[in-house]
């Protein structure tokens, strides 16, 4: 993408609250609209299709396509780790997943990287597929914690956050530039969003004003932190010091 957010304080914070929203979003397309967990997985695939080529057209520099990409993605991933609870491999389907995502990560790694690409995450084909595959363990992760271990979804949120503010602290020496790293935070970041998403729309009693108020939430994060702050966004990342606060 043209152009993407600077992984900074902020960019973390949206990508939970872009999974909350994510997760809402998911729940909303199976459950509200009557569309099932698989079902409803074409039409997100079109939207993201969608993004990514308005992405391509859009003149404005703004990084809203990588957070309605980051969104939908997120989305699709909630409804396949549903979907994994529909056929009653919820608890397999965790350490499946995370093979899967350890494999293409160390494929990933295997790559000979261009010297634009060195030193920091790129954003392209690759990353959105190894994003979807880590959204999917996060989330099924998520609901394994909540559900058959019995953590419930705000034990489940407390759970994970620990584990993820003690990443996100260590990775601020440079970790976030490796792999590895990098899809780990993403992992908890997600199982983190599943849970709240859950949480949220247990204490509003409905999946619809649950997704349209964590969609509010996140227009009005990434609309004051991004559209109205250009010092959180890139153009071209060269070095990890452009990424890192």
């Amino acid at each position: 993408m043209k152009c993407v957010p600077k992984i900074n304080g902020v960019y973390w914070l949206s990508l939970v609250v872009a999974s909350l929203f994510g997760a809402d979003l998911g729940d909303l397309l199976a459950g509200g609209l009557g569309l099932g967990h698989l079902k409803g997985l074409p039409l997100l695939a079109a939207g993201l299709a969608v993004v990514f080529l308005a992405e391509r057209f859009f003149k404005r520099n703004s990084t809203l396509c990588f957070w309605a990409a980051v969104v939908i993605a997120t989305a699709a991933a909630a409804n396949v780790a549903d979907a994994f609870h529909d056929f009653h491999v919820r608890l397999a389907s965790v350490p499946l997943m995370a093979l899967l995502l350890a494999f293409v990560v160390i494929v990933w790694r295997s790559r000979e990287t261009s010297p634009d690409e060195q030193g920091f995450i790129p954003v392209n084909g690759l990353y959105w597929v190894t994003l979807f595959l880590t959204a999917v363990l996060g989330c099924v992760a998520g609901d394994a914690a909540s559900y058959p271990l019995g953590f419930g979804n705000m034990g489940t949120v407390a759970v994970c956050a620990v584990p993820l503010v003690f990443l996100l602290v260590i990775g601020r020496n440079g970790l976030y530039a490796d792999l590895g790293f990098y899809w780990l935070v993403m992992v908890f970041i997600v199982a983190v969003g599943t849970a709240a998403g859950d949480l949220l729309t247990q204490l509003l009693h409905s999946v619809d004003r649950s997704a349209v108020v964590s969609g509010l939430v996140f227009l009005a994060l990434i609309a004051v932190a991004y559209e109205m702050r250009k010092g959180n966004k890139s153009l071209q990342v060269q070095t990890v010091s452009d990424l890192l606060p």
